[in-house]
């Protein structure tokens, strides 16, 4: 298998990194993308940066010059979900934009232009992982914005059912829906999402990070 990950920053790469075998890195554009091995499946692994113009231009790169047969956008979320706690993992099954608003155009609130309001991952990559671990799955949003507690009532507003809030993975799944590639989004809990977050976030992170590597991992060990 071919498998595309794509981390937003360097914390939520390391045990992605420290997993892989063979690894080489070269400059793509202005991607670092490395490509290693793990358990006889080929990795190509990119951290794209903050932000959703940084994640769709990441994966574009990847998609465009490696042909990946799944991407993963995975990394660490701001929980929306009362009952998530820091910590927690959750599988993306739907992503949309929770900063996008044309609707004087007649089109829903969270909707780019001629594009689908969800985004969806891929079902199969969704079965797998159901069976790996009791993660909470759902909509994940995204947006160009560190969610604190005002933005999250406005984005519940709009999006009551989502889980958490980040800002790549509508971007990811959307360049990844264009170029006809499975996608899924791998989400550990960093903070709530509140008044707190800015220096809860910097002690969770790395710790998110891990927890949605582990995740993988586990989910490459039982591919073949």
């Amino acid at each position: 298998m071919k498998i595309g990950i794509i981390t937003p920053m360097a914390e939520e790469k390391l045990s992605l990194i420290a997993a892989l075998d063979n690894t080489t890195t070269k400059q793509h554009g202005g991607a670092s993308i490395t490509t290693g091995t793990y358990k006889g499946h080929e990795v190509i692994l990119t951290e794209s940066g903050i932000g959703k113009v940084a994640a769709a231009s990441a994966a574009t790169v990847m998609i465009d010059n490696f042909e990946p047969d799944l991407i993963v956008n995975t990394g660490s979320a701001g929980a929306l979900d009362p009952d998530l706690k820091i910590g927690d993992e959750v599988v993306g099954t739907r992503v949309a934009h929770s900063d996008v608003d044309v609707t004087v155009f007649g089109y829903a609130f969270g909707q780019v232009p001629n594009k689908p309001l969800y985004y969806l991952a891929d079902p199969e990559v969704v079965a797998d992982f159901e069976k790996l671990a009791a993660v909470k799955e759902g909509l994940i949003v995204s947006g160009d914005q560190f969610v604190q507690d005002d933005a999250k009532k406005r984005i519940l507003a709009h999006f009551p059912d989502a889980l958490v809030a980040e800002m790549e993975a509508a971007a990811v799944a959307q360049v990844a829906t264009q170029f006809g590639t499975p996608f899924i989004v791998l989400r550990g809990v960093s903070d709530l999402a509140n008044g707190d977050s800015g220096v809860v976030f910097d002690d969770y992170v790395v710790e998110a990070g891990k927890a949605s590597a582990k995740l993988l991992l586990r989910y490459l060990d039982q591919k073949k």
